[in-house]
């Protein structure tokens, strides 16, 4: 034969208490849901701003871009240095700015070309590249958007990249082979613009400067025997909440001054504390009051009904048992609560979300709550409503089964 869970005693009349008085409940049940759901779409308001504008930042590369503010030497040594702190998730060295670009580029099957395209060096992890590999020798490279709708050209195209430079009076002009191994829609500044292995940067500048480069059969001057030094560098960190303290320690190690989009960070993260402290203060003071109302009405409760307490005690029910009924109401009232207060949370979250839809991307959302966060909030819920029984508990458990023969 079947044997079938039973609750304990206590809290089958805990509940049954509530059934019978099941207006009071509703009453005490729509109360507390009053009091949370404000607070439900608060948090979820502050979650969804903060989270959507974090969310920004970080879909930006820009916003986790370092560089120098001037031109200085920096050898390889400072480059493997930053590259090695974990907070860099990109690195590479550059040459000054007036190296950094082709005299002209041309698909001599499309007949179409671009003169004075800038290019800048890449490597795998660039936030440029986006999932692209990177160019593995110099004469690979990877096409922005815009500059390959200019040239007509796509993966595999094969292109001519001319160098140029001013001699002794005299006008060179060099050329190199190039094939197209990818067009990445990354964030390439300038939007016309190629990404390049370094050595095609470094023997771009080379060239100008009157050197030869050996390697690609470019003639001139030969090339200094001292460690090269490079005029500027591109460093990525790896969040945007590094940013601010790898820039700083990068500009005490180098000696230099470094830009960042460290202003636009520091905003989101103080409006970040700002409404964490307006949040903070209102939930407590909602809290506070939430448990206040829930105990004063359970102790309320325990003295309506402390002739039939009493008679419990009389019969043979343990102090300690009576404590459990206002702890059961407390609970149920608290699951009851949290129900509604979620249902009225996602109807008005939705609402946000459509009123807000032109200003949102796909995925983003004005009011967020995850599940985690919703058990949170529970159990925070149910530890206040238990804690606020416990002043009815401990009166339930004072009464004295004396009192159930003196009221009779």
């Amino acid at each position: 034969m079947r044997r079938h869970l039973r609750l304990p005693l206590p809290v089958r009349l805990a509940i049954q208490d509530m059934v019978a008085d099941r207006r009071l409940s509703l009453c005490q049940i729509l109360a507390l849901a009053a009091v949370l759901a404000p607070l439900l779409v608060l948090f979820g308001l502050r979650e969804g701003v903060i989270g959507t504008m974090a969310d920004r930042l970080v879909r930006d590369p820009a916003n986790r871009l370092i560089v120098p503010v001037a031109s200085g030497g920096f050898g390889a040594d400072d480059i493997a240095a930053i590259a090695a702190d974990p907070r860099t998730a990109f690195v590479t060295p550059e040459t000054r700015a007036i190296a950094a670009g082709l005299a002209r580029l041309r698909n001599r099957q499309a007949r179409t070309s671009i003169s004075g395209l800038a290019i800048q060096p890449t490597g795998q992890g660039d936030p440029m590249l986006g999932s692209l590999p990177a160019p593995e020798a110099p004469d690979r490279i990877v096409l922005s958007r815009a500059a390959a709708e200019a040239l007509q050209a796509g993966p595999g195209t094969a292109l001519i990249a001319e160098v140029s430079r001013q001699r002794g009076g005299r006008f060179d002009l060099t050329r190199l082979p190039v094939t197209v191994t990818g067009i990445t829609d990354g964030p390439v500044r300038p939007e016309t613009a190629a990404l390049v292995h370094l050595d095609l940067l470094t023997a771009t500048e080379d060239f100008r400067e009157g050197l030869a480069v050996p390697a690609l059969g470019w003639r001139g001057d030969p090339p200094p025997d001292r460690p090269r030094r490079y005029a500027r560098f591109r460093l990525y960190a790896s969040t945007i909440y590094e940013v601010e303290g790898l820039a700083a320690d990068t500009a005490r190690h180098l000696g230099v001054e470094l830009r960042t989009n460290g202003a636009e960070i520091r905003r989101m993260q103080a409006l970040d504390r700002n409404l964490g402290r307006v949040f903070w203060m209102v939930a407590g003071l909602a809290g506070v009051g939430c448990l206040v109302a829930l105990a004063a009405n359970l102790r309320a409760q325990v003295e309506r009904k402390r002739r039939d307490l009493a008679v419990l005690r009389l019969i043979g029910f343990p102090a300690r048992a009576l404590v459990v009924v206002p702890l059961t109401q407390a609970a149920a009232f608290a699951a009851g609560a949290l129900a509604l207060a979620g249902l009225a949370y996602l109807g008005l979250a939705a609402a946000l979300d459509r009123v807000f839809a032109g200003d949102l991307a796909p995925g983003e959302r004005i009011a967020r709550l995850s599940a985690e966060d919703f058990g949170i909030w529970a159990a925070v819920t149910l530890a206040a409503a238990l804690l606020a029984a416990g002043w009815a508990g401990v009166r339930a458990a004072g009464i004295a089964p004396a009192e159930g023969l003196r009221d009779g």
